[in-house]
């Protein structure tokens, strides 16, 4: 049985999002399919990007810095070829697994993959 005296274990601070931010990054399907592709299956180089988004790759990497700018977006490192990079989710991207399937909840909007 835990001790009631014992001070529990810290919980990590949610992140406040900017919702004029987050709407703005989220009014653009190009941005909203590459934000859920992202979601569903991972990091992923800008040229397999632009398939989902349904532009060129140049009109691709401007929607991921604006997603990378909002904090949505992380640049990682391409263990295949060093010369590329892979974005993905920042990992404060609060990604939800419901019952109903997964889910982006910023708290005052959800994108159900």
């Amino acid at each position: 049985m835990p001790d009631s005296n014992q001070p529990s274990a810290p919980v990590a601070p949610a992140i406040s999002w900017n919702p004029d931010l987050i709407f703005s990054v989220l009014a653009d399907p190009a941005r909203r399919k590459v934000l859920l592709a992202l979601a569903r299956g991972g990091p992923k180089a800008g040229a397999v990007l632009k398939t989902s988004a349904g532009r060129r790759l140049d009109a691709t990497l401007k929607h991921l810095a604006a997603m990378r700018s909002a904090g949505l977006v992380v640049v990682l490192p391409n263990p295949e070829d060093g010369r590329r990079q892979l974005y993905g989710l920042a990992p404060s991207v609060p990604l939800v697994k419901t019952e109903a399937g997964n889910v982006i909840d910023f708290g005052f909007c959800l994108l159900r993959l």
